[in-house]
C-alpha cells in the first residue's frame, strides 16, 4: 500500500482539481454579479476552438457542438464570454523552505508544504477554468527572488487535470512544473481575483503579489508539523537547516508554549495585513479538511461578486 492510500481521504493532502463540490456557473448565474466568476454570458453559442469547455449538467443544450460530438463523441459546450470574465493569477511560492518536511523528520511521511501548494493551485485553476475565467498560475523557486517568474496559462480543465496526474505520478516536484509556459520579470498591472501559496517565510513579497488582485486570498500554507510541538524530540532541532542551534531544540519550542505563541501572533500579523488591503487570510497545512477550504474559497467568490 503506498503513502498516498494510507492519507486521510477528506484532508487536503488528498485534494484533485475536480473536487467534488466545484464551483462554476450554475452555482452564480442567477445573481447580480459584476465579476467574471460571478458571471458568464451564456447567450448564443460560439465555433471557436477557444471558446470551448467541457459540458456539465444543466448546461443549456443549444450551446453544445454536435458536430464534435458526433466526431469525438465527447460532449463540448462552445459559448460567447463576455467581458466579465475574470482575470486570475495564482501564485505558488517553491522555494526551499516549502519542501519541508524532509526525510530525517521522525514523524509518518506526510505531504511537503510544496505539494499542498501545487494541489490547492491546481484546484483554483481548475475552478475557475470551469468558471469562464481566465488563468495564470505563477510559481516562485528561487529563496532570494520576490516575485515568482515562471508562469503558465492553461486554457482548458482538461489541462489541469493531465498537468496533476504527472505531478501526481512524480512525487509533486518542482522541476515538472517548468516543462511548458514561459517567463516575465514583472506581475499583471491589475487582476480581478489574485491568490497567493506559500509559508511566508521566503523573500517573496506576498503583499506586492496580493496586490495586484482587486480581491485577493492569502492561503497561508504551513505544515502540520509547524503547527505543533508534541511530535519535538527536545534535544533536536528540525527548523535550523542542520545547524542545531539551540534555540530551535525542541526542549526550548516547547517551553511554556513560547513557540506556539509565536507562532499566533505571527499568524494573527498577517491576517490583518491581508484584512487591512481587503483580503482574505486563512492557515492551510496537510491536515486542513478539504470541506473547510472549500467553504472559505465559496465565500470568498462569493463575496467578490459583490464587491
Amino acid at each position: 500500500m503506498s503513502e498516498l492510500d494510507l492519507r486521510d481521504v477528506s484532508t487536503l493532502a488528498a485534494l484533485q482539481p475536480a473536487a467534488a463540490k466545484e464551483m462554476h456557473y450554475q452555482d452564480y448565474k442567477n445573481r447580480l454579479r459584476l465579476q467574471g466568476s460571478q458571471y458568464m454570458s451564456l447567450k448564443r453559442p460560439s465555433r471557436l476552438a477557444e471558446s470551448s469547455r467541457d459540458y456539465v449538467a444543466g448546461d443549456p443544450v443549444n450551446l453544445i457542438d454536435w458536430k464534435a460530438y458526433a466526431r469525438t463523441d465527447q460532449l463540448i459546450v462552445r459559448e460567447v464570454r463576455d467581458e466579465s470574465s475574470s482575470n486570475v493569477l495564482i501564485g505558488v511560492d517553491l522555494s526551499p523552505t516549502m519542501f519541508w518536511p524532509t526525510a530525517d523528520v521522525p514523524e509518518p511521511k506526510i505531504a511537503t508544504k510544496a505539494e499542498i501548494a501545487m494541489r490547492l493551485a491546481l484546484h483554483l485553476a481548475y475552478a475557475h477554468l470551469r468558471m469562464g475565467d481566465q488563468v495564470e498560475i505563477r510559481w516562485l523557486v528561487n529563496e532570494s527572488a520576490t516575485i515568482p517568474t515562471h508562469f503558465v496559462r492553461p486554457r482548458r480543465p482538461a489541462a489541469i487535470k493531465t498537468g496533476f496526474l504527472q505531478l501526481a505520478a512524480s512525487g509533486f516536484r518542482a522541476d515538472d512544473w517548468f516543462t511548458e509556459g514561459g517567463t516575465a520579470n514583472a506581475l499583471p498591472t491589475r487582476v480581478d481575483l489574485a491568490f497567493w501559496l506559500g509559508d511566508a517565510l521566503g523573500a517573496a513579497d506576498v503583499a506586492g503579489f496580493l496586490s495586484s488582485g482587486t480581491r485577493s486570498f492569502f492561503l497561508h500554507t504551513l505544515s502540520s508539523l509547524e503547527l505543533a510541538t508534541d511530535w519535538l524530540d527536545d534535544g533536536i532541532s528540525y527548523f535550523d537547516q542542520g545547524q542545531e542551534l539551540k534555540e530551535y531544540q525542541g526542549q526550548v519550542l516547547k517551553q511554556r508554549d513560547q513557540y506556539l505563541q509565536q507562532l499566533t501572533a505571527w499568524r494573527q500579523s498577517l491576517q490583518r495585513a491581508q484584512h487591512q488591503r481587503g483580503g482574505e487570510y486563512l492557515t492551510v497545512s496537510d491536515r486542513t479538511q478539504i470541506s473547510a477550504y472549500q467553504a472559505a474559497l465559496q465565500a470568498f467568490i462569493k463575496a467578490a461578486g459583490k464587491a
